[in-house]
């Protein structure tokens, strides 16, 4: 967490400048958002036994199907928020997205049925999207020898509140009961969007592209160089996502495995998820700053060379602990793919499609997100649970090769010097 605080005392102290406070204010709200995100959700297999289904197996079925529908929803709407933040606004994406979850989780405090709760998370996944409305925003705003950092930032704020999230969701269920917890999580995103309402400003159009260095120019440069470059960012997002979310599903069989007793399984692979947690955080922001200063695309490819290197490891794990530092190499590999992917993204894509190329990441990720735990179980019950990890390294390697084939954007004018205020920044 020290980079973190860091990162923010370095903002701190540029507190004048206006992208500088925005980002500061988006900062809070995404943190805010993602403890909303994992303060109750986590827990719906336990909501629907209190809805009347005592069964364990149909439980799991319910709340699978309603991962699915989510994941789905998220998926197809997507790119058309994307559209609609480039024709209406980037803000409005951000407060449809908080404010929708607000009424949607909130009415989750209400039902009665397994059914109207399916019904709420599909419709939760139609109106969510907040990482990439946000980050749309943080593209647009923040100069681009800055943009690294300031996606690094954000990620941080990701995993940061869904690390607290569940922390503080399963204390405020335990004591007040699931019900009070989706209300909870309602006034949380009330607040978030408040907050982004009352303190953060549209990007300027024209403003955004002197920033981040996307100029007509870019939007001039031929539509194939484009689609293509953003295919390939997109399929790697879905690949990171896959690789991230693949071991999930059977990582408490793996720890059991390995020889754990029953007793004390849930925290010792609650603290091996939390390693990994962790250690993505501090990678995120420190690979975030590396990435301004020697390259995204650079940065991006060693993460994944290294992600490729460390999951044929898993093999050869014969204890907990190899495992608890096999997932924190992990976690660091893992962690700094995510803001350099974004911000390669802001270099193949003009800034007047910027709100179209982050819906269509947050669809890659959705897919990924959906996808990874199926193909993770899938593969385990074929070939064995330490498979499941392994079988992530080709397909890594195959994106490194895929990411060193993407051209680079010439057509892209150099950004103009930084605004008023900007070369205080260090």
């Amino acid at each position: 967490m020290f980079l973190q605080y860091a990162h923010v005392a370095r903002l701190s102290r540029a507190s004048g400048v206006p992208w500088v406070r925005a980002l500061a204010i988006l900062w809070v709200a995404q943190v805010v958002a993602e403890i909303g995100f994992s303060f109750a959700l986590p827990f719906i297999p336990l909501y629907i036994q209190d809805l009347g289904v005592s069964d364990v197996t149909q439980a799991g079925l319910w709340a699978g199907a309603m991962a699915g529908g989510f994941s789905l929803t998220m998926a197809a709407m997507g790119p058309v928020w994307g559209a609609a933040a480039d024709r209406f606004g980037r803000r409005l994406m951000v407060q449809r997205a908080m404010f929708g979850a607000c009424i949607i989780i909130g009415g989750m405090a209400l039902v009665h049925t397994p059914a109207q709760l399916f019904v709420l998370r599909v419709i939760q996944g139609s109106l969510t999207g907040v990482v990439a409305a946000t980050s749309t925003m943080v593209s647009l705003m923040v100069p681009r020898r800055h943009l690294g950092s300031a996606l690094g930032l954000m990620h941080a704020a990701l995993f940061t509140g869904t690390s607290l999230g569940p922390l503080l969701g399963g204390a405020f269920a335990d004591r007040f009961g699931f019900r009070a917890a989706f209300a909870a999580t309602a006034a949380i995103f009330l607040v978030a969007g408040t907050l982004v309402t009352l303190f953060v400003p549209e990007p300027a159009r024209e403003g955004a592209e002197r920033h981040t260095g996307a100029s007509t120019s870019t939007s001039a440069a031929p539509e194939k160089l484009l689609w293509r470059g953003l295919l390939v960012v997109v399929i790697l997002t879905a690949v990171v996502r896959i690789a991230n979310m693949a071991p999930q599903p059977v990582l408490p069989l793996f720890v059991q495995q390995l020889g754990h007793s029953q007793a004390g399984l849930a925290t010792t692979v609650g603290a091996v998820v939390a390693a990994g947690g962790v250690a993505s955080t501090v990678s995120a922001l420190a690979m975030g700053r590396l990435s301004d200063r020697y390259g995204r695309r650079t940065t991006l490819l060693i993460c994944l060379l290294a992600a490729t290197a460390l999951s044929p490891l898993h093999a050869v794990v014969s204890s907990v602990w190899q495992l608890l530092v096999l997932r924190v190499a992990m976690g660091l590999a893992l962690g700094g793919m995510f803001p350099a992917i974004q911000a390669i993204l802001t270099e193949v894509t003009p800034a007047n499609r910027r709100g179209a190329a982050f819906g269509w990441l947050a669809t890659a990720g959705a897919l990924g997100n959906g996808a990874g735990p199926v193909a993770g179980s899938a593969v385990a019950a074929i070939f064995g649970i330490s498979a499941s990890f392994v079988a992530a390294a080709p397909i890594l390697l195959a994106s490194a090769i895929l990411l060193a084939s993407l051209p680079s954007q010439r057509a892209r004018v150099k950004a103009s010097p930084a605004p008023a205020g900007d070369a205080g920044i260090p």
